[in-house]
This record gives structure tokens, C-alpha cells and sequence, in this order.
């Protein structure tokens, strides 16, 4: 049985030649020197691009992970050689007070988001309602009995210190490579603003280099002066000064370690970015609620505004990867299908002489339909031994007969129906019969060693 199936030259009655035969396509080469030339030169623009823009722009060979960190923030400064007598914005109805770092700074639990008081509202209060009271008829027990605003002086220079740090997850956690993780006082890093670059566009500019021995540490107006504010300028739609109003600022960190020419480099470095929020976002957001301050018998409440800082920590790490290598190569060569197939279009369908191209890299069967329905006229037959169908095909549509359909005219021919089998068996012994084709056997020759032909028509027999 096995052997039926599988054999010396062939499996399953395929020739093992066909099963390993070598493919290969077939290249037209179309003579005309201005379809080569525009041809070459939009080849030349996909190769080029591919490599200039997908893989040395948009660096289509690395893979890349997101950042998450953590940061950690401070102020110092003090009020050392501070003059209130001095200072513009003191000699308003606005006075000022000398506070230290620690009345004026106020940070968040997980100090991503810090303020810094330029101005502080207190109320002083005294209980009207006794501590043992049962009942009392005020809506608070405490009443104010003074308030005051004042400006804290000299936090204009007083500077906020930020400690962070970033890491790729998962490469980091797997690999514990340092060239995926940095803290600040390892990594390089850039103040940067989005504004006007002197040449009248607005662009991101370097302000200054961070040393990563001193760390992120910016002051308070420099801050606002990244932003492209100051304290004692005006929001859009405001009349009253920031250091008033206060203002809430976003600082973005932004790491990477795509910077150098050839990347990933083994170090990351980051960025300083710092921006005002929406105007929907300013006015209260920026503003801490009245904290109180002492019980029993009197209180203080304080409200502090001032700059409000959100830090966000962003970026992406890379590293090299072959399957985005093969990607951006994947891409590369479907553009080049692409343009080859819009070529093709133009050249055979659009432009003089299109059929000569299209005869040239096209070529066309014969009608297979055709055929196929020629041979459903014997699916109920079965050919004789050493019969082929194309001689069967060939004997059929020559001498087949007709038979009249209507009268006068109009008649119209018709195949006649296929042939009974007593006259297939007698045309096979030699009688003459309508409709039979004798052909030449070619078997005598071989048996008999002469010329002589012996005409007989192929035998067909009923299908069982």
C-alpha cells in the first residue's frame, strides 16, 4: 500500500522534481530611457528615505520603554541682605514680612506637587463659644477679630532643590543594567523653554547646562522665567500681579537616551521644562486652603498662594532591537512594491504605446474556461487505453455531427447528442460511422516493421 503512495521519483503521485523544484520570477526588461530614469529616480527617493528618515530619524532599529521615577523636593535661601524698604513690590498697600523657608515652602505627600508662598493671608481668632459649651449659637465657635495680607519678602531667590530619579522597568528589572536607570546626580541634564529663538519662531531653547554635581536647582524666578512669566507681570486676563494671584506652573522632566549621534548612548540625560497650566486651571488650583494654627481660647488661620509646581516625569529609553530593525526594513520594501506597482500602472494602461508595454510583461493563457466546459462533455465517459483527452477533444469538434433545429431560414445548428456506444464499438472494428474519425496506429508499424496504417476510432464505453 505504501508503496502505491510513495515511490523512487515520486509522493502521493507528485514527481519529487516538482515538489523541490527552484522558483523564480520573471524579469521584462522594457528599453525606454525616460520609464528607467523616472523609475531609478523614484527608487532612489524610497531607498534614501528609508534609510535617512526611518532608520537614522526616526531610529526605526530601536525598541522602547517608557519611564517611571520618583523625585524628592526641597527649598533653601533665607532672607539675608533682604532691604524691605527697598523692594518695589513692598511699597504698595501690599506690605511685606521676612519669613524663612520653612513658612514659605509647602509640598505634597508625594512631593510631586510643591508651593511656594509669595503671599500669605492670616485671620486672628478668639473663641466666642465655650469649650464646654452644650450649645452653640454662632455657625463657628471662633471669630475673627484681625486679618492681614503681607508679601513674603526675598522668595524671589529663594531655590527650589529637586532630587529625582528614572528607570526603565523592565529592562532594568530583568537586566539591572545602570545604562537603564539615572538619578540626578548621574546625569546630565538641560533647562529648557519654548519660546522665541531670535529669529521670530517660537522654538524649545537651552537656557542653561545642569551639572549633575550641583543638581536641579532652579530659583524661584528663573523658574518663572522659563515659563516666559514673572512675578510681578500679569496672567492673560488678570489685573493683578502673579505674586498676588499666584500661579500654577508644570515642570516636565523629560529623559533620554537617544541623545548622541549613534544612540543609545550609555547614560541618560533629561530635560527642564516648565509651563503654565491652562487659564481654566489658574486662580484657585495654585491656592493652598486656611490652615489653622493653634487652639484653645485663639487661632490663627493661614492661607498661603503663590507658585504652585506640578513636577511630571516623562520619556522614553531605547535599545537595539532586530525585529524593529526588520520592520522598518518591511517598510522600506512594501514602498518600493508600492511604487513599483503604480509604475507598472502608468506605463501599461496611461502613457504612449501602453499596450506594447503591457504585451511585453504580461502574458495570457489560453481560454481555460473554454476548455474545462469541453471536457464536461465526456465527465460521463471513460476514455479507451492509450487515448488522450486532447485526442478526444481534437476528434470530437471536427467530426461530430449536427442536427437541424426549426425549418427554412431560421434553422440553426446543434451538437447532436453524444454517440451510443454500439456505434462507438463498431466504428473500433472497422465499419464506417457517422460521425467517427479513423485515426493512424501507429502500433503496426512498430509490430510489423512497414508503413502500413490501420484505421481505427478510439473506443469509448458507458461509465459504470
Amino acid at each position: 500500500m505504501l508503496e502505491s503512495w510513495i515511490g523512487r521519483d515520486t509522493v502521493f503521485g507528485v514527481p519529487i522534481d516538482d515538489i523541490f523544484s527552484y522558483r523564480t520570477n520573471k524579469v521584462v526588461r522594457i528599453q525606454d530611457r525616460w520609464v528607467g530614469v523616472a523609475d531609478l529616480i523614484l527608487r532612489t527617493i524610497i531607498i534614501l528615505f528609508t534609510i535617512f528618515v526611518l532608520l537614522i530619524g526616526q531610529r526605526g532599529y530601536l525598541e522602547y520603554e517608557s519611564v517611571v521615577g520618583s523625585v524628592s523636593t526641597r527649598i533653601s535661601g533665607g532672607v539675608q541682605g533682604v532691604n524691605i524698604s527697598t523692594a518695589d513690590y513692598c511699597q504698595g498697600e501690599i506690605g511685606c514680612r521676612l519669613v524663612d523657608k520653612d513658612t514659605v515652602f509647602r509640598s505634597g505627600p508625594d512631593q510631586k506637587a510643591v508651593l511656594v508662598s509669595t503671599v500669605i493671608h492670616e485671620r486672628e481668632q478668639e473663641r466666642v463659644c465655650d469649650e464646654d459649651a452644650k450649645v452653640c449659637k454662632h455657625r463657628s465657635p471662633f471669630a475673627t477679630i484681625k486679618e492681614e495680607m503681607y508679601y513674603t519678602a526675598g522668595v524671589d531667590e529663594m531655590e527650589l532643590i529637586i532630587e529625582h530619579e528614572a528607570m526603565a522597568p523592565t529592562w532594568y528589572m530583568k537586566e539591572h543594567e545602570a545604562r537603564f536607570a539615572g538619578h540626578s546626580t548621574s546625569m546630565r541634564g538641560r533647562l529648557v523653554s519654548f519660546r522665541d529663538d531670535g529669529t521670530g519662531r517660537n522654538e524649545t531653547v537651552d537656557l542653561r547646562e545642569i551639572d549633575p554635581t550641583v543638581g536641579l536647582r532652579v530659583s524661584v524666578s528663573d523658574m518663572l522665567d522659563a515659563a516666559g512669566l514673572s512675578l510681578d507681570g500679569m496672567l492673560p486676563g488678570q489685573h493683578e500681579p502673579i505674586r498676588k494671584t499666584g500661579v500654577l506652573l508644570y515642570a516636565f522632566i523629560t529623559y533620554t537616551n537617544t541623545h548622541t549621534a549613534v544612540p543609545p548612548a550609555r547614560k541618560l540625560e533629561y530635560t527642564v521644562e516648565f509651563a503654565p497650566a491652562g487659564s481654566h486651571l489658574q486662580g484657585s488650583a495654585q491656592c493652598s486652603e486656611y490652615d489653622p494654627v493653634g487652639f484653645g481660647a485663639a487661632r490663627m488661620m493661614v492661607k498661603r498662594s503663590g507658585v504652585r509646581v506640578v513636577l511630571v516625569q516623562q520619556g522614553r529609553l531605547g535599545r537595539f532591537s532586530l525585529l524593529a530593525l526588520l520592520h522598518t526594513l518591511a517598510a522600506g520594501f512594501f514602498i518600493t512594491a508600492l511604487a513599483a506597482w503604480v509604475m507598472a500602472q502608468i506605463v501599461t494602461r496611461w502613457i504612449p504605446l501602453a499596450e506594447r508595454y503591457e504585451a511585453a510583461k504580461y502574458e495570457y493563457t489560453e481560454n481555460i474556461n473554454n476548455i474545462r466546459q469541453s471536457m464536461n462533455i465526456y465527465s460521463d465517459q471513460v476514455l479507451e487505453a492509450g487515448t488522450s483527452v486532447a485526442d478526444m477533444l481534437g476528434y470530437n469538434s471536427h467530426k461530430r455531427g449536427y442536427g437541424a433545429v426549426g425549418g427554412g431560414e431560421e434553422m440553426s445548428r446543434v451538437p447532436s447528442a453524444p454517440q451510443p456506444a454500439s456505434r462507438l464499438q463498431s466504428a473500433h472494428s472497422g465499419h464506417s460511422t457517422k460521425g467517427v474519425t479513423p485515426r493512424e496506429d501507429s502500433g503496426a508499424e512498430a509490430a510489423g516493421g512497414t508503413k502500413a496504417k490501420a484505421q481505427r476510432a478510439p473506443q469509448m464505453y458507458p461509465q459504470q
